[in-house]
């Protein structure tokens, strides 16, 4: 029952009779008035019960007023505390639901020591430490908020500045162009302007000769025609000439004008698509979040640690975003990621090269590896990583900052690869699997297995256990002493089975490619199901890694689909 402005007594409104509760008592769930307390707290069924004045009861949330005290299924009051399903159970309960629950507890024990428990100590310090970051945060994003703003006006001027500069410089190439164009018009015209004064002088003389002609013709003597005519044909054969010669007068060509603009202008024009780019420049923040208790865990020393069942968990998609292109079509085959929060990837067989990303997508690095062929790739720290090489047996150390190799260690064939406390565990083809010390090189084999046979072989860690996949339909799981535990196989639902990660509750996810699904394994290894199929996106993948109730599946062309795993 949760309260309200006005709570009646439990007892007497059973009765038909309306009286406002001063109190409340949690175990009976009811209000009581000041004349049912006294007979409540006498009685021998209730006396025990711990009351609370109706005014605190209302302070209580509203969640915490919702807390029933008995199984409302079977009308009997809770005794026990499944861990496994969070759940209050009754006798009932337990026989029906929680035969094959493990860990269970009697709640009595554990409520006595509730209210003395450090829990309420250190929820309230975490509370007061989550308080005081937030407005460390506050204060930190208000002060980015101005210097955003700040960046934005200085941005800004300098857009309108470099635009007035191109104006400017325009201008003057306009002005320049200009002039050009009128200085050349002045020549054409000139041309044809000198040619047309000289055919115009032509014209008076053709004149003259053609009077001259009919003058001699019509008046002249015999012999003055005859000799008349003679005269008037050379000059008209020097006439003749030079027709004929016109069309070699510059003025005589069919002169125009064409503008060619330059071809920096038309890169401008079509290649060039802005002045520049506005870019989010993402750096750490000085602000550094500590809470003073949150590595340690502060539980009822009755209640054992939880288990998870796979049927309980569930995915959603949240986000996907690729690796960037190489030069030919990328091949992921190995993923890691380190422990700032950036990715690595392993870009096998075309672009042979590292890729490291941020957690947000955008690319931190590349590191070419050509001609070595980096197949699988594991984080020792913040700038150094261990990479199988497919074709040349053997594993090499490479730092991340300056990009080169600081250490080749020789193997034999050997794919996939993980690192914990110092050592690099890895598959070796028809050996099993090895270790080797970082700090001096030693190798020992942690797991003789011949049957470790396929190129895409992958191995991970959690906790004391390794595991691996054989690119078949097997899954093993061994202690770091190399003993067995458990081996998962079913072709049902594994086949060509690569990529492999564990969650906290060490339930295992592995990739199966014939399938096209990602497959859950319980931490036992007995039982399995399949969480993600092609339609949720699953394409071809070698990788696969979980990280803080993340799950990063990643497709063999570079596509990184990520899933809330709940």
């Amino acid at each position: 029952m949760a309260a309200s402005n006005v709570t009646l007594c439990g007892i007497c409104n059973s009765q038909h009779v309306s009286t406002v509760a001063n109190y409340w008592c949690p175990e009976c769930d009811e209000g009581l008035c000041s004349q049912c307390e006294i007979h409540h707290s006498v009685s021998k069924a209730s006396r025990q019960h711990g009351i609370i004045s109706i005014n605190d009861y209302k302070k209580l949330p509203a969640e915490i007023c919702k807390i029933e005290q008995n199984c409302r299924k079977h009308e009997r009051k809770f005794q026990m505390f499944c861990p496994r399903h969070d759940q209050l159970c009754c006798l009932i309960c337990i026989s029906e639901n929680h035969k094959e629950c493990t860990g269970m507890f009697p709640i009595d024990e554990a409520i006595k020591s509730s209210r003395t428990s450090t829990l309420f100590g250190s929820l309230e310090k975490s509370l007061k430490d989550i308080m005081e970051n937030i407005e460390r945060v506050v204060k930190d994003r208000e002060a980015n908020l101005v210097e955003i703003k700040q960046q934005h006006l200085k941005i800004l001027n300098n857009i309108k500045d470099t635009r007035h500069k191109i104006n400017s410089r325009l201008d003057e190439l306009e002005k320049h162009m200009i002039d050009n164009l009128n200085s050349t018009e002045t020549q054409l015209k000139l041309k044809i302007e000198t040619l047309l004064n000289k055919l115009s002088e032509k014209k008076n003389e053709i004149e003259i000769l053609m009077k001259n002609l009919v003058s001699v013709k019509q008046h002249g003597s015999d012999l003055q025609a005859f000799i008349g005519s003679k005269i008037l044909e050379k000059d008209v054969a020097e006439e003749l000439k030079y027709v004929k010669n016109i069309s070699k007068d510059d003025g005589f060509s069919q002169l125009g004008l064409k503008c060619q603009i330059d071809d920096k202008i038309i890169d401008i024009l079509s290649n060039i698509t802005g002045i520049g780019s506005i870019k989010i420049e993402k750096s750490k923040s000085p602000i550094v979040i500590g809470v003073g208790h949150e590595k340690q865990a502060h539980f009822f020393t009755a209640v054992p640690p939880r288990s998870k069942s796979i049927d309980d968990i569930t995915a959603s998609l949240i986000g996907e975003f690729s690796v960037l292109a190489g030069q030919f079509s990328s091949c992921i085959t190995g993923l890691s990621v380190f422990p700032d929060g950036r990715m690595i990837f392993a870009d096998y067989i075309y672009n042979k090269r590292l890729v490291i990303v941020h957690s947000d997508g955008t690319l931190d690095c590349e590191i070419h590896c050509s001609p070595l062929q980096p197949f699988d790739v594991t984080c020792i720290d913040n700038k150094t990583v261990a990479v199988t090489m497919f074709t040349n047996n053997k594993i090499v150390i490479v730092d991340t900052k300056s990009r080169r190799v600081t250490k080749t260690i020789e193997t034999g064939k050997c794919r996939g690869i993980t690192h914990r406390q110092g050592q690099i565990l890895y598959c070796e083809l028809e050996k099993g699997i090895q270790a080797i010390n970082v700090s001096n090189k030693k190798k020992i084999t942690i797991v003789k297995d011949e049957t470790i046979n396929k190129n895409s072989s992958y191995i991970t860690t959690s906790g004391e256990n390794i595991y691996n996949t054989d690119y078949g339909s097997t899954v093993k799981c061994y202690n770091v002493n190399g003993d067995k535990r458990w081996e998962y196989k079913d072709e049902s639902i594994l086949s060509c089975a690569t990529g492999i990660a564990v969650d906290q509750h060490g339930i295992v996810y592995v990739i199966s490619n014939e399938i096209t699904c990602v497959v859950l394994i319980s931490e036992d290894g007995k039982t399995s199901r399949t969480l993600l199929s092609a339609k949720d996106g699953i394409t071809y993948s070698y990788v696969i890694h979980f990280h803080s109730n993340k799950l990063y599946v990643v497709s063999t062309s570079g596509v990184i689909r990520i899933f809330d795993i709940a």
